[in-house]
């Protein structure tokens, strides 16, 4: 996905956060992306974020996903990427609760059956 964002952006892609912490700072936007591909070999390094820069110099942070792309492509405004990013996130929140609760609830029966 940070390769189609990479392709496909209108801003200047300026870094790309690493989980754990690392980063690849982006000198141009031809050669770059094979010096990180040998950069990061065969490792299966997780990228988290990627930072891009509009024509006045302002930066934004996606993640590479497909509201990532759609932002950098120009579909999207930043806060409207924002908004879909914490929709997404309560989402996971919700199915994450939703799912606790199912278990505890079914190994509530179960042990009422039992005993």
């Amino acid at each position: 996905m940070s390769k189609k964002i990479w392709d496909s952006s209108l801003y200047k892609l300026i870094r790309i956060d690493f989980a754990g912490g690392n980063c690849f700072k982006v000198q141009s936007n031809l050669s770059d992306w094979v010096s990180l591909e040998t950069e990061m070999g065969n490792k299966s390094t997780l990228i988290t974020k990627v930072i891009l820069e509009d024509i006045e110099g302002k930066h934004y942070s996606i993640e590479p996903n497909d509201n990532g792309l759609r932002f950098a492509k120009g579909e999207l405004t930043y806060k409207e990427y924002k908004n879909l990013q914490e929709k997404g996130n309560a989402l996971w929140i919700t199915i994450f609760i939703v799912g606790f609760l199912l278990i505890f609830t079914l190994m509530s029966v179960l042990v009422k059956f039992v005993l």
